[in-house]
């Protein structure tokens, strides 16, 4: 299937968006920090990018707007507990593609990623 790149400082969530995303056939790269997923992105291409939007040393958004300034067009879907409009509208801002709020039903998150992988989507 695809290479996916989960970013999530929270140990739990990151393994639950591991084992979803590979019992559905995907490869899965994780980190754990912003900093460390923007050297992941760079390193190891994927075809997608699940983040994180708040983490202790670098938000996703920016995260995000980092790799946008780089010419980095890989589709980001943000998972976060974060919920208001404004938030949202934020992420969307900063170059993301979707958003999913923790907790999500897994059939949700796969059907995103599935609509994110889609060829000739932005």
């Amino acid at each position: 299937m695809a290479r996916i790149l989960v970013v999530d400082d929270e140990e739990d969530y990151r393994a639950l968006l591991e084992h979803i995303l590979e019992r559905a056939g995907h490869e899965v790269l994780a980190a754990d920090c912003g900093q460390a997923g923007l050297a992941a992105a760079a390193e190891s291409r994927p075809a997608l990018i699940i983040l994180d939007a708040q983490m202790p040393d670098l938000e996703g958004y920016e995260v995000c707007r980092r790799l946008r300034a780089r010419g980095d067009a890989t589709p980001v879907i943000f998972c976060t507990v974060r919920s208001a409009v404004s938030r949202v509208a934020e992420g969307l801002r900063a170059g993301g593609n979707d958003y999913v709020v923790k907790p999500f039903a897994p059939e949700d998150l796969l059907a995103r990623v599935r609509e994110a992988l889609e060829p000739g989507k932005p």
